[in-house]
């Protein structure tokens, strides 16, 4: 998922962690450097955060549906470490009426135009199988819809079919090559980088909304020229928006 959106989201929910502890030890506290810890380390997250400033999105309020570090692939960059959770099955991680109310009291209580409602958990946001019902039933504000996904699991239908709900879709697509992924992404054992890519031609031919791309090119890993002309070609079929590159910026 997106590093810039992520980056934006875990000091945005440290912020309000600080502003928790800081209300707990009274006016005129000081919090040292274990109050500090805390908030970064902060293990129950909230399901809501922002909103942030986005590069690409604008003012977005952020969507945390999925439990810290449950994901389909243990990315080398991550910024959040190995997934002591790393999964493929799909399943209702907290009530879908339970994030819905989270967004729509934020949304209420923003005091400000927002850009896009953005899923960009801890984790992969389509691994919820209550994806599709949280879009649906936030659409009526009329604000628009953004999904940052790792594409893993665009070989399922299902998952399509959610993506189809959304105004904004962000996929993950950082090889072309097996062998490559595989070092690069760490996926699940039973992903197969043949299904995602297929799933994710399909996606892109039926999609209505705005897609955008997003690779991460990591030094010795996936930017040999084959292998970027190789990424490049896939996405070319995918015809996005708009097409990102990233690179790493701090260590993982």
């Amino acid at each position: 998922a997106d590093t810039t959106e992520r980056c934006a989201a875990t000091a945005g929910r440290a912020r309000a962690r600080l502003r928790d502890l800081s209300r707990a030890a009274g006016p005129g506290s000081q919090l040292g450097p274990a109050a500090l810890s805390m908030a970064m380390t902060e293990t129950q997250p909230a399901l809501t955060f922002g909103p942030v400033p986005s590069r690409r999105l604008g003012r977005s309020l952020g969507i945390n549906h999925i439990p810290p570090k449950t994901c389909s692939y243990a990315c080398v960059y991550c910024q959040l470490g190995r997934k002591p959770r790393l999964q493929n099955t799909r399943q209702t991680f907290y009530a879908p009426e339970a994030v819905v109310a989270a967004v729509q009291a934020k949304v209420a209580a923003a005091g400000e135009p927002l850009d896009y409602l953005t899923f960009v958990p801890d984790g992969e946001p389509t691994l919820d199988l209550t994806l599709g019902d949280m879009l649906l039933a936030l659409k009526p504000p009329g604000i628009p819809l953004a999904v940052i996904t790792n594409a893993s699991l665009l070989g399922d239908p299902a998952v399509r079919a959610a993506l189809q709900l959304a105004d904004w879709v962000s996929l993950k697509l950082d090889a072309a090559d097996e062998a490559i992924w595989r070092r690069l992404d760490r996926p699940h054992g039973r992903l197969r980088l043949a299904d995602i890519l297929a799933g994710a031609r399909t996606f892109a031919r039926d999609f209505t909304g705005t897609l955008v791309t997003e690779t991460m090119l990591v030094a010795g890993v996936n930017d040999a020229p084959d292998a970027l002309a190789a990424t490049a070609a896939v996405i070319a079929e995918l015809r996005p928006a708009v097409a990102y590159l990233s690179i790493p910026t701090r260590p993982p």
